[in-house]
């Protein structure tokens, strides 16, 4: 019975450290969910979580789910708006090449100095054509020329870098979806075993072939088991919103405005999957 009472008192520090992480969880749910403090509710929590968390597999193609994040990311379109910017800036520095015209026009009255009559004003039309050539500026139209292709060239290298993040960061979920898969399936066939020795070590104490610390033991075999499987379903779930998040599984394009749809979105300037470049350019069969 000593050991037994000794064996509960060692449990408890884990006990009283799960509650307290349980109330924070609800606070930082609270929080994030946009629910005010309320002094009316005191030490009581904001709310109360109900229910249970559920295993819905769910068969996922990896080579779909990568397509998938490069054409919806919000933050590849961002990349790929900064490459066609970046082309227009070299545009703009190329055409400091070609020649300036400027032109005016008007007409001028010029009343005579010694005569006042209004007939004596002479009267015409002035037309003025002026125009300039960058034939000798040291350079610097070059310079700013070679200054904006450099920063095309690393714009986009940056868009190839962010499809590779992606890439990884679906890669990265896909493996945790397994790996937490596989974990509840080996923990749903060790709660069924933990249930069954606790089971027998209820009937070796009632025959009087066991002790009480017996069935102790096999009670905090089945609840560790039963705890290792609330933990994998956590992490799925976890793991399932993460996937659909590097995904873009909840991202759509269908702005409007006044009734509007705007003209980005029906075309595909901004389609980033992956038989295309950081310009948006059909690739060759070479490059994919």
């Amino acid at each position: 019975m000593l050991q037994a009472e000794v064996a509960l008192y060692n449990q408890i520090p884990q006990l009283i450290t799960a509650q307290n992480n349980y109330r924070i969880s609800k606070l930082v749910l609270a929080k994030t969910i946009g629910l005010d403090f309320n002094p009316l509710r005191g030490e009581n929590p904001p709310l109360e979580v109900v229910g249970e968390m559920p295993y819905i597999p769910r068969n996922i193609a990896l080579v779909d789910a990568i397509e998938l994040g490069k054409q919806r990311r919000p933050f590849l379109k961002q990349a790929r708006a900064n490459v066609l910017n970046q082309i227009e800036q070299v545009h703009v520095a190329l055409g400091q090449f070609l020649p300036s015209i400027n032109t005016t026009g008007g007409g001028e009255w010029v009343s005579s100095p010694t005569n006042s009559s209004w007939h004596d004003i002479s009267k015409g039309w002035i037309a003025e054509v002026t125009g300039s050539v960058p034939i000798w500026d040291s350079g610097a139209i070059y310079g700013q020329v070679k200054q904006q292709r450099a920063l095309l060239s690393e714009a986009k290298i940056s868009y190839d870098d962010d499809v590779r993040q992606v890439e990884l960061e679906v890669q990265q979920s896909y493996s945790n979806l397994q790996q937490n898969r596989e974990l509840i399936q080996s923990q749903e066939k060790n709660v069924e075993q933990a249930d069954e020795a606790l089971r027998l070590a209820k009937a070796r104490l009632d025959a009087g072939a066991g002790t009480q610390l017996d069935v102790l033991n096999a009670q905090v075999q089945l609840l560790t088991a039963q705890s290792t499987r609330l933990q994998a379903l956590f992490g799925y779930n976890s793991a399932l919103a993460e996937f659909d998040r590097v995904t873009g599984a909840q991202s759509t394009y269908t702005e409007s405005f006044a009734n509007l749809t705007p003209r980005a979105t029906r075309t595909k300037t901004y389609y980033t999957g992956s038989d295309v470049d950081a310009t948006g350019k059909p690739k060759s069969e070479l490059s994919r």
